[in-house]
């Protein structure tokens, strides 16, 4: 049996393109931006990119990125991996001409780049469904196809012959694991191939310290709480934590409740200081969770994702408590309807008995 080549044709052509116009604006200092509150795909993809163009075009990068690094695995990963992240606001954006807007696209709600910043946008990079801002960028390269946007970037470094440095190739190798629930998740053949290639390269001590840090006792507390307030309606599970001491309890309740036996679709929600998180995650392909989350939030917040899992957020500082406190139930119900499961018989995940 012949074993298949990885094919990077669309990279090598992609790197030419880039090449060329990095010449013709004769750019040497980039911001290089994450979407808010990255996580490890981000986080990768932007250090990766960083990397190759420094080391192929003498370019100077600055890392950044809006929000807040909560989760203790990406905390653990920046700290480990000595990735130069720097926490920006709109305001920092004013102080550079061009931005590499990695692992997400503009107009999105998730990234410091909005209406007023479009036009500085040199390069987006994205395995997101692609939107039509991003067109409007030099340099482009959305593949909605992709597991993750370090895949990408992992072959742009084979297209230029650059071999990774060993903190690069661990970041990039947990960037497409994360991303992908260790290939088990929206993935396709390029994402194999890059997770083949990095592995050996990578240090699976330095990962594994990574994927396993302490964690604070808060988060076991919001942990309890959001197992305790989960409902099950048939093949759903729904869970309101309430307000939550760390955000990234949401996602992970997500992703523990779609293991239960019987379940399809997981969907959580939590308050944390002026916004409502919510995570979805799906084992059935139709309907896409992006585009149910995106019914869901409608145009009172922000959402996006892929085709098994999706995250969103709604802004509450100008709600009400009692809007407040009405908000989550409704999300709830709406979602049920949805699924046409609003006639479902609900029972408690855990029986205080």
């Amino acid at each position: 049996m012949r074993q298949q080549r990885w094919d990077i044709a669309q990279s090598q052509d992609k790197i030419a393109e880039l090449t060329s116009m990095l010449k013709k604006s004769n750019q040497k200092d980039f911001l290089i931006l994450c979407h808010n509150n990255p996580d490890p795909d981000t986080i990768a993809s932007a250090f990766g990119f960083s990397y190759l163009l420094q080391k192929r075009f003498h370019v100077r990068c600055s890392i950044g990125y809006g929000g807040v690094i909560t989760r203790a695995e990406n905390k653990a990963m920046v700290d480990r991996l000595r990735i130069p992240l720097t926490r920006m606001t709109y305001q920092d954006l004013s102080h550079y001409h061009t931005v590499a807007l990695i692992d997400a696209q503009p107009m999105t709600g998730n990234n410091l780049i909005d209406f007023r910043a479009v036009s500085q946008i040199l390069v987006v990079v994205d395995h997101h469904p692609v939107r039509k801002a991003s067109l409007k960028a030099s340099f482009h390269d959305i593949r909605p196809k992709y597991g993750a946007t370090s895949t990408i970037v992992a072959e742009y470094l084979i297209a230029l012959d650059l071999i990774p440095s060993r903190l690069v190739a661990n970041a990039l190798l947990y960037g497409i694991k994360t991303d992908t629930d260790s290939l088990m998740r929206s993935c396709c053949k390029a994402d194999y191939y890059a997770f083949n290639y990095l592995s050996p390269l990578s240090n699976p001590r330095v990962l594994g310290s990574i994927e396993k840090p302490p964690l604070p006792m808060d988060y076991f507390r919001d942990l309890e709480r959001g197992l305790a307030d989960t409902l099950i309606f048939r093949d759903v599970a729904c869970c309101f934590a309430g307000k939550v001491r760390t955000d990234s309890i949401i996602p992970e309740l997500a992703d523990w409740l779609l293991r239960i036996d019987g379940v399809i679709y997981s969907l959580c929600i939590g308050e944390y200081e002026d916004m409502m998180l919510i995570s979805l995650r799906s084992k059935s392909h139709m309907p896409r969770a992006v585009l149910m989350l995106k019914r869901l939030v409608g145009k009172t917040g922000s959402s996006g994702g892929h085709r098994e899992m999706a995250g969103g957020q709604i802004p509450m500082s100008k709600l009400s408590q009692e809007q407040k406190n009405a908000l989550s139930s409704k999300l709830i119900a709406r979602f049920l309807k949805m699924l046409k499961r609003d006639n479902a018989p609900s029972r408690p995940l855990v029986r205080n008995d």
